[in-house]
């Protein structure tokens, strides 16, 4: 009974295809040689996002030609519900490694695939197809960014699927273009498939992925696997000889570390088990093409939040060339001048960036005394080393005058060379500088040898004392010494008389 009933679903489709039954499709090897959309993140990632539809009519919405089945199943779930099909998507994230089955235990038990027993908390044949009746035709397809690690790089990477009935996968790098990997059509009596195929990656980085996947009737499964290193590729129904199960042959499931939503590695809604796919079309346009306020369509056609410097704010309009980053504030992304003091780049040796709260640079002036190129700060400005004499002097200026010597005493008197007048009547000087005026006139310390008197000077020696103090004495101190000179010389004639 189960026979004819899938005989009878696909019975349409054998009427409508009038080139023959699609054939088996071994896709070329792959290699990616253009650059991904970001690098590769650090922390895990969650998961691919999955939407599903159910189908009313599958010999209309899964085209079986090669050419035509991607693009056909992408059509049928972008078509809003109508009357011919009420149908809403349902949408989720894959949390588990991507072995899904309806566990249809009848028969050969198709559905449970090569990894029996291989996810924790689900059925043996694998975890349910979410939110879908396990006997009902559908469509699917899974989206997200492939993180691939430097160790990747220059080896082939296999993806290996078990399916019942058809998939496809495809990969895209940062300039949109596709590479086709695995093109799996329905094919009628061939319900269950293994496939494999190689793709070389040459840089590390996250790359947009797409899988799709068509159930018609009966066993449902979808297996998605991979193995890095040499193995030989092949495609052929599950029954068929040589029977390779992928498990045996050294491919692991994928697991949802693997995928991303975004292109920064992080979740694209607040909470994780939440996503949204966009049409392929609006996939890095400007605004909030097919996704609400805040999101755009990134480029793995995902809804993602508009935190990037090309997609910033409610509108998810790029930022400019004064405020060039994207940050968080007051519960919105708004484009701004800076993140940190580092992305303020001060103008000179003299001034610092710094960034405030609000994202705004400003840049004021070091301490004086900063070493600049050339000088030190001061004032916010860079000033050369003062290389004058410090005290401003001319040297050799502060003794008075050299000529000047004291030698302008008729009687002999000779002045210091310090600018100081010695005993005028030539006796050598005392200890006492008043010698002369004591009772003993003419015993003192000044013993005058001029004329003999001794005794007879009994008046007070005149000691002149010019004190050139300082730096450099005035024009006229030599005239003032002249005319002391002159009166010292006519008091002692007039005591000689």
């Amino acid at each position: 009974m189960l026979r004819l009933r899938r005989f009878l679903v696909l019975l349409p489709v054998l009427l409508v295809m009038s080139t023959g039954l699609a054939s088996a499709e071994q896709l070329p090897t792959v290699v990616i040689t253009g650059d991904p959309v970001a690098p590769p993140p650090e922390q895990e990632g969650t998961g691919l996002c999955v939407t599903s539809r159910i189908s009313m009519d599958p010999a209309v919405d899964f085209p079986q030609s090669n050419s035509g089945f991607s693009g056909g199943l992408n059509a049928f779930l972008e078509t809003p519900p109508d009357a011919a099909n009420p149908n809403a998507r349902v949408t989720s994230v894959l949390r588990t490694q991507l072995d899904l089955s309806n566990n249809n235990s009848s028969g050969l038990k198709l559905s449970y695939g090569d990894f029996e027993n291989a996810v924790t908390g689900c059925p043996s044949g694998g975890c349910d197809f979410f939110g879908e009746n396990p006997a009902s035709s559908f469509g699917s397809r899974l989206r997200g960014y492939l993180k691939v690690t430097s160790d990747m790089v220059g080896l082939p990477v296999h993806f290996g699927f078990y399916a019942d009935d058809a998939v496809a996968l495809a990969i895209y790098d940062r300039s949109s273009r596709v590479y086709q990997v695995i093109n799996r059509p329905p094919r009628l009596g061939f319900p269950t498939y293994r496939t494999t195929n190689s793709v070389t990656f040459t840089k590390p980085g996250l790359y947009p992925v797409e899988v799709l996947y068509a159930e018609v009737g009966e066993h449902a499964a979808l297996e998605m696997s991979i193995l890095v290193g040499t193995f030989s590729d092949f495609e052929r129904p599950a029954n068929e000889a040589p029977v390779i199960r992928l498990h045996d042959a050294g491919f692991q499931l994928i697991t949802p570390e693997m995928f991303y939503q975004s292109e920064t590695g992080q979740p694209s809604f607040s909470d994780p088990d939440a996503c949204a796919q966009c049409n392929r079309q609006d996939a890095n346009t400007a605004g909030n093409t097919g996704c609400g306020s805040g999101y755009y369509c990134n480029g793995a056609a995902l809804c993602d939040v508009c935190d990037t410097a090309s997609f910033c704010g409610t509108s998810c309009s790029p930022c400019g060339e004064r405020t060039p980053f994207c940050v968080a504030r007051s519960r919105e992304y708004v484009c701004v001048e800076c993140r940190q003091s580092a992305d303020c780049t001060a103008p000179d040796a003299c001034h610092i960036g710094v960034c405030d709260a609000a994202g705004t640079c400003s840049f004021p002036a070091v301490m004086d005394g900063t070493v600049c190129p050339g000088g030190t700060c001061q004032s916010g400005s860079c000033v050369p080393p003062d290389t004058s004499n410090p005290d401003g002097g001319a040297g050799g200026s502060d003794g008075g005058t050299g000529a000047d010597d004291g030698g302008m005493g008729p009687d002999g008197g000779g002045l210091g060379s310090d600018g100081g007048a010695g005993v005028p009547d030539g006796g050598s000087t005392g200890e006492a500088p008043d010698a002369g005026t004591g009772a003993d006139a003419g015993t003192g310390a000044d013993a005058g040898t001029g004329k003999g008197n001794d005794g007879d000077d009994s008046g007070p020696d005149v000691q002149i004392v010019l004190c050139s103090c300082g730096s450099g004495g005035p024009p006229l101190a030599p005239l003032t010494l002249l005319g002391l000179s002159f009166l010292v010389s006519r008091l002692r004639r007039a005591r000689s008389r």
